[in-house]
């Protein structure tokens, strides 16, 4: 879903007061390979860096070692070919700073960046039991190194390599969001909805060398995910044409010697009205992923979608559905388990309104879990929207304490 309109309503500026830490529970980590030894500049084992997943934390003078990850059929797995499911959250702050957002404090330059705000921060998702951060990103930031934004995001990747945690790098929008930007449906002109994006990324082709220049940077860090861009959507020139993109793009990141994982979307969300199911009615199905159909030489492609009940993923005559029957019924339309029976899913956001009062709000709640139950049982990875204190979709209660909420507690009891 849109998260101009996400954000908008919250009445964010850059100078909100943002994000958060929480209590400090046991971690959880599903299928992470991390050695740690406290020395400085020295490589683990050579066995380890035959692996190709040494990270180097000057920081804190800690080297850590954290799994690659691949795909077999329709799982994900590490190089001890356990299967990992991978499940999160979203923190979508560095399309808006160059460095984030850290205990609640923006980070606007190389200047102000605190990495052990950050490390703060990082224990409290993995209190929780995140063993995955989705971040969003601006284009230009990236390009032109704003305050040295490629530095800044490169330490925050090692410091969540040293607690387990994998990040998606996640397109968002060509410019800075708190320059004015919007949620750009394609990285690139015509689709481009940003004023000044085509003057960032003029052409398919630009957008391509981007991607090239991100996976040539990050692919030596393990943990990083590739994803190719938030809720692409469009018409079907716009379908088409993201389609032959998207498989440039990996054909592309693949040439650089990247091996991360890719993952792939369409359109904004799966939605459906149950009571006219398709093809007869309206619904927002995962039918793209046979009509993309993309190729990976490598075969680690994971295909994603978004789930918000609150813009209508199941919904009835009568109003929103939330029961269990009427969630798997809409998983089927959705075509989940089709998808999952052959590739990993993902969900890559899913929103848990809590403006909502009364029974709706007892049925929001009672959603969201029922959601992550039947993930959890299909072994679907997700990353709920959002880690923040404010908004409709908030999760806990800001720093200092991180305090999971409504919300945060269905997530931390699933993680």
């Amino acid at each position: 879903m849109n998260k101009r309109g996400k954000i908008l309503e919250l009445g964010y500026t850059m100078s909100t007061t943002q994000m958060a830490t929480t209590r400090l529970l046991e971690s959880k980590f599903y299928g992470i390979l991390l050695a740690s030894i406290i020395i400085t500049g020295i490589f683990v084992s050579s066995a380890m860096s035959s692996l190709n997943s040494s990270i180097s934390i000057p920081n804190s003078a800690i080297i850590a070692a954290i799994s690659p990850l691949h795909v077999e059929g329709r799982y994900i797995k590490d190089v001890n070919n356990n299967t990992v499911v991978l499940r999160g959250v979203n923190k979508v702050e560095w399309a808006d700073q160059p460095g984030g957002t850290w205990m609640g404090i923006p980070v606007n330059s190389i200047s102000s960046w605190n990495p052990t705000n950050v490390a703060t921060e990082l224990i409290s998702m993995q209190s929780w039991g995140i063993n995955l951060i989705r971040c969003h990103q601006a284009i230009e930031q990236w390009l032109y190194n704003i305050e040295q934004h490629r530095q800044m995001l490169k330490e925050f990747i090692q410091l969540a390599a040293e607690r387990g945690i994998y990040v998606v790098f996640d397109g968002y929008s060509v410019r800075n969001y708190a320059n004015g930007a919007t949620q750009d449906p394609l990285p690139y002109p015509p689709y481009q909805t940003t004023p000044g994006a085509n003057t960032i990324i003029t052409s398919g082709q630009d957008y391509i060398n981007y991607m090239v220049s991100v996976a040539s940077e990050l692919k030596g860090y393990p943990n990083v995910i590739f994803e190719l861009w938030n809720e692409p959507n469009g018409n079907d020139a716009a379908k088409a044409s993201w389609f032959s993109v998207a498989q440039r793009c990996i054909n592309a990141i693949r040439a650089t010697g990247a091996d991360n994982l890719i993952i792939f979307q369409w359109d904004y969300n799966c939605w459906a009205n149950l009571d006219f199911p398709p093809p007869s009615g309206s619904a927002a199905t995962m039918d793209w992923v046979w009509q993309a159909n993309l190729t990976d030489s490598l075969g680690n492609l994971v295909y994603s979608t978004h789930i918000y009940r609150c813009y209508g993923a199941f919904q009835r005559s009568g109003g929103r559905a939330w029961t269990l029957a009427d969630i798997q019924l809409a998983f089927q339309y959705f075509l989940f388990p089709n998808v999952t029976t052959k590739y990993p899913l993902i969900i890559g956001e899913i929103g848990c309104d809590l403006a909502y009062t009364g029974d709706e709000l007892t049925h929001e709640l009672s959603a969201f879990d029922t959601c992550m139950t039947l993930f959890d049982q299909m072994g679907i990875s997700y990353t709920p929207f959002w880690w923040r204190d404010i908004g409709i979709f908030r999760l806990h209660g800001g720093a200092p304490h991180f305090t999971a909420n409504a919300a945060g507690n269905i997530l931390v009891a699933h993680l």
